[in-house]
């Protein structure tokens, strides 16, 4: 008989091995190592286990194996905690624009031919400006649908007239960037449009997947030790990314973030398995 796991929602479904192992190997382990672990878990868990437990019991033998493996493993998950008012999400992304070469600012408010617009995230690098539209989703398993990207489309059309109208000759473009995926919709309508769109693993070679492996941009939610609490208190200190850690002591965790002794020397562990210095200064 085989076994039920619980969903976030709620309902069952039956376990699968073959979709565990799947999801370790997309995080990039390779297929031996990827069906060591997912053998171990299997035996683990019973019927009525919820996803989280196995995401937290896989993330456990990955991570003495390979911390960086189990950070990736984490990753989609770890966005989509980066809640649960968007705010942190908005600034990850802005940070992720910077750590590309951009000057980035939040929350910025620009004029169009029509009416005031709030951007997320205005990028800009020389004459090119992105606006950064960032929809952040609780669950990651949800798509973007093609009214978000419509919207998005018609505030670029209108603060590109008001930006012509006053004789800005920079270059407006807009980007939409989820932690989730597109439909197929979204993905037809674009083709057609002035419009960039970055989701989990969309275009396939600048993609947030591919960017955060490739530059370590990692957010603090994928730290193992990382609390709720330690969580909120760097959201006020506009801490969002693992790198922003890495020159912390434990004793800095204890007195700036009231953090327990015990905790914040795991925390200093965790962050220097993932950060390397040479990804710092970045």
């Amino acid at each position: 008989m085989s076994k039920k796991i619980i969903k976030k929602n709620g309902s069952q479904e039956p376990f699968s091995a073959e979709k565990l192992c799947n999801s370790i190997v997309a995080a990039g382990a390779p297929t031996s190592l990827a069906t060591q672990v997912c053998d171990i878990v299997s035996e683990k868990i019973s019927s009525g286990t919820s996803t989280e437990k196995i995401f937290n019991i896989t993330r456990k033998y990955l991570k003495p194996i390979d911390p960086e493996l189990a950070a990736l493993y984490s990753l989609e998950r770890g966005l989509s905690s980066l809640g649960p008012s968007g705010f942190l999400f908005e600034h990850f992304v802005s940070e992720l624009f910077r750590k590309m070469g951009y000057f980035s600012q939040k929350n910025v408010y620009l004029h169009g031919e029509a009416v005031e617009h709030e951007i997320d995230v205005m990028a800009q690098k020389g004459n090119v400006v992105f606006l950064v539209e960032a929809k952040y989703k609780n669950d990651f398993r949800t798509k973007t649908h093609i009214d978000k990207v419509m919207y998005a489309d018609a505030r670029l059309v209108d603060i590109r007239k008001k930006a012509q109208l006053n004789g800005d000759t920079r270059e407006y473009y807009m980007w939409m960037v989820t932690n989730t995926q597109f439909t197929q919709n979204s993905l037809n309508y674009i083709e057609h449009r002035d419009l960039q769109l970055m989701g989990w693993d969309y275009p396939k070679f600048i993609n947030l997947k591919k960017i955060v492996r490739e530059k370590k941009l990692y957010p603090v939610t994928v730290v193992p030790s990382m609390t709720q609490s330690l969580l909120k208190k760097l959201a006020l200190n506009d801490v969002v990314l693992v790198q922003d850690l890495y020159y912390l002591e434990a004793k800095d965790f204890e007195k700036d973030y009231g953090v327990s002794e015990r905790t914040a020397k795991k925390l200093v562990k965790e962050v220097h398995e993932l950060i390397h210095p040479e990804f710092v200064s970045l």
